[in-house]
């Protein structure tokens, strides 16, 4: 199975204990929590520009899009989490 179907199958699950849907980047609070409650327990994956019933509803990425948000997750997270980000496209979003 190649890496774009895995997400999708993923993503058109459901949430669990290892992974997680937030809708928009603006929910960083809560995407912060979820990412520190996964590295407090047995990891997890956390998909963002999902909302809660699974529909795909994509997010901009601009230039420092990434960055930011690895920074804000480090600055507030201790001991610092550096989390792994991966920008997917799926369904053309």
């Amino acid at each position: 199975m190649n890496p774009k179907n895995l997400t999708q199958k993923i993503i058109c699950s459901s949430e669990s204990t290892t992974i997680e849907w937030k809708p928009s980047l603006s929910q960083i609070h809560e995407i912060i929590e979820s990412i520190t409650a996964f590295a407090n327990t047995e990891g997890g994956r956390l998909f963002v520009g999902v909302s809660k019933t699974g529909e795909i509803l994509g997010i901009q990425i601009g230039k420092g899009t990434v960055e930011n948000l690895v920074n804000r997750i480090a600055q507030h997270t201790d001991p610092k989490i550096q989390p792994k980000i991966t920008v997917k496209k799926v369904e053309g979003k």
